[in-house]
């Protein structure tokens, strides 16, 4: 017989209660289907025909954990920590059979059943950390009582999902070999005959078999984190020496209050900030599709290499036209080089680099356009190539664009995100193309729209633009640079501009009044670290230090002022970029605010458990920035004034900026 009872469909037969999770896809744990698992649980429980209750997952999945929309705030009734002590205390055995992934609060509801089966390929996870939380239903006590101290601390400070069938002794009971509903079935049996009933963790000693050992594993790994940032880190390790040291019940308080604790921290809600605009950018990519096989690269440049070194492990043929033999004779050997410097770092086999130097053609352009499915254009001189009708050409160097261009980051093969500029000419084809092809690279794709200005590109020179400001009203670049180093940032604007070379950073324009100080630095031959000095001084050997000259030259042009606190310095660098960001929203050239946070985390390296500017501006609060821009006495009004956004933000009291921009 079965019955749906809201997201639980109940199955009763030869003993056993079928408690069948079947929600979304991932399964996840929200308030309803902890309520109808505590409903059919109980049912089970008191029904005399019922030996044993096996919780499962419909569909491919057991369960992801907790709805990402319940984080904000503390879970509702019932929350997850009540559902796991109902199900660990449950009079009848509760087997879990796990297929698919059981993350989060899915694990820990795994954890507090008194049995567990996993089909192959099963993932096992509590990636909380990397949300800036510690679990939340137990998981910190019933893992290491299970484990012990060292598997349980890897598993939870790693945030990584492992496969079961290298699971640690006494996380999984049996690997089933067939079908799991036909094993569980037959442990279930197992059970009967040899009367095994219920079997809580909170009652497991085996994690605390050698308590030197796990007290030593708490130690080595308290010393670890206890600089980092993210503060659920710590808390797990301190949670994980509780569940030796306290009652059961007593460390679940202290799990308890270690959630909270983190879930109120700024870093747990920039992380999750974080997390939130990936899902987001993810969510309005174009629908999965094939992507083009023949992929063809036109032009050279510094592009030219790492994006064919980014493709090659994605397509089934790729061809590199450029008009110089030179050029391809020195980028295939810098390819090589490449290769071979992944092979000796231990990410790459040999086998694998001949593979994909064996997809790889070279000759002209247009002799490698022939045969393409999609043509990337890596340098200029390269848009009249011939190429077969209707294939797409996607511009991926900085320049104008009419139809679809991509922005990377500097090194396109370790990029997680790809600008998909859409010009004014764009179609749904080619953008939908345009995001398949960053799908395959394991890229997120933010869309813009443009004639080629990127969002990341914008961004930089914003903030370059805001550091040079607070120069010329005074302030040096070596104290604007420690308060981003300070804050976790760890390339300030000077810093960075250095080490590009600041001879590339000319066309940044300044209103009439203010100083483009990387040109002026340029053009006295200053030119930045490979000339041996730009803002600060490069020794060959050793660190940059603050230069004498140009603290000199500082002095001479414009008057000093007394130093603003770093705090101060990054609220007007944060403001300024945010305040950019309002102009691009209004604009329509960015769809949503949290799409330029994920760019500037690629392109400005700000610290992810700080978040992007356009979410601090709002953790700062949006009035007192507001003010502290408008206050801002400087010749370029423009940059500076706030956009009319702030004062809807103030008015509406709003704990997010708006989307302004309607789907293509």
């Amino acid at each position: 017989m079965a019955q749906t009872a809201g997201a639980v469909e109940v199955r009763m037969g030869e003993g056993i209660a079928w408690l069948v999770m079947a929600g979304d896809a991932a399964n996840r744990l929200t308030a309803s289907l902890r309520r109808e698992l505590l409903s059919a649980l109980g049912r089970a429980e008191a029904d005399a025909s019922v030996a044993c209750i096996v919780l499962m997952g419909a569909g491919a999945c057991f369960s992801e954990g907790d709805d990402p929309a319940e984080l904000e705030a503390p879970h509702a009734a019932p929350d997850p920590a009540t559902l796991c002590r109902r199900v660990e205390n449950c009079a009848k055995p509760v087997i879990a059979a796990l297929q698919g992934r059981a993350l989060g609060t899915g694990a820990e509801l795994a954890l507090a059943a008194h049995y567990r089966l996993a089909a192959p390929g099963t993932r096992f996870g509590l990636p909380n950390v990397i949300l800036g939380l510690t679990p939340a239903a137990g998981g910190t006590q019933r893992l290491p009582r299970l484990i012990g101290a060292a598997p349980a601390l890897e598993l939870m400070l790693s945030g990584r999902a492992i496969p079961l069938e290298a699971a640690p002794a006494g996380l999984i009971d049996h690997l089933a070999t067939g079908p799991l509903e036909e094993e569980a079935r037959a442990f279930c049996a197992e059970l009967r005959a040899e009367a095994l009933g219920p079997r809580p963790a909170a009652q497991r000693r085996d994690g605390f078999a050698d308590p030197i050992g796990y007290q030593q594993a708490v130690a080595t790994r308290r010393a670890a984190v206890a600089a980092t940032p993210n503060p659920a880190l710590r808390e797990i390790v301190a949670a994980v020496e509780a569940a030796q040291l306290l009652p059961f019940a007593g460390g679940l308080e202290f799990e308890g209050d270690a959630y909270e604790t983190c879930r109120e921290s700024e870093a747990g809600k920039a992380l999750r900030a974080m997390a939130a605009a990936e899902r987001a950018a993810a969510a309005a990519m174009a629908p999965a599709r094939p992507g083009p096989r023949r992929i063809a690269v036109l032009g050279e440049g510094p592009l030219a290499v790492p994006l064919l070194l980014a493709l090659l492990p994605v397509a089934s043929g790729v061809a590199w036209g450029c008009e110089s033999t030179e050029a391809l004779h020195a980028g295939v050997i810098a390819l090589r080089d490449r290769l071979e410097e992944a092979q000796s770092r231990g990410t790459l086999s040999e086998e694998e680099a001949e593979q994909r130097l064996s997809r790889l053609r070279v000759g002209s352009p247009s002799e490698m356009a022939g045969r393409a499915e999609l043509i990337l254009l890596a340098g200029p001189g390269q848009r009249d190539v011939a190429a077969p009708a209707g294939v797409s050409r996607l511009v991926a160097y900085p320049g104008r664009v009419e139809e679809v261009g991509l922005r990377f980051a500097p090194a396109p093969a370790a990029a997680k995100l790809v600008e998909v500029i859409a010009g004014p000419e764009a179609r749904a084809e080619q953008l939908a193309e345009a995001e398949a092809l960053a799908l395959r690279m394991g890229c997120l794709a933010v869309r813009v729209r443009s004639g080629g200005e990127s969002l990341g590109g914008r961004l930089f020179d914003a903030c370059c633009r805001a550091a040079d400001a607070l120069v010329d009203l005074g302030q040096t670049p070596y104290d604007i640079d420690a308060a981003c180093h300070d804050w976790g940032w760890r390339r300030g604007p000077f810093l960075r501009r250095d080490q590009m070379g600041l001879t590339r950073l000319d066309a940044q324009i300044r209103a009439e009044g203010a100083v483009n100080w990387a040109s002026e630095l340029a053009r006295l031959g200053r030119k930045g670290r490979g000339a041996g000095g730009g803002f600060y001084d490069w020794p060959e050997d050793g660190a940059p230090q603050p230069s004498d000259e140009v603290g000199a030259l500082l002095a001479a042009r414009r008057e000093a002022a007394p130093p603003l606190p770093a705090a101060e310095l990054r609220r007007l660098l944060i403001g300024a970029m945010a305040n950019e960001g309002a102009r691009m929203l209004g604009a329509g050239m960015l769809r949503r605010a949290s799409d330029l946070d994920l760019v500037a985390l690629q392109v400005l390296e700000l610290p992810r458990w700080r978040g992007g500017p356009m979410h601090v501006a709002l953790q700062m609060g949006a009035r007192d920035l507001r003010g502290a821009l408008a206050r801002v006495a400087h010749p370029d009004r423009a940059f500076w004034t706030p956009h009319p956004l702030w004062d809807d933000l103030v008015t509406r009291r709003a704990d997010r900026w708006p989307d302004l921009w309607p789907e293509i």
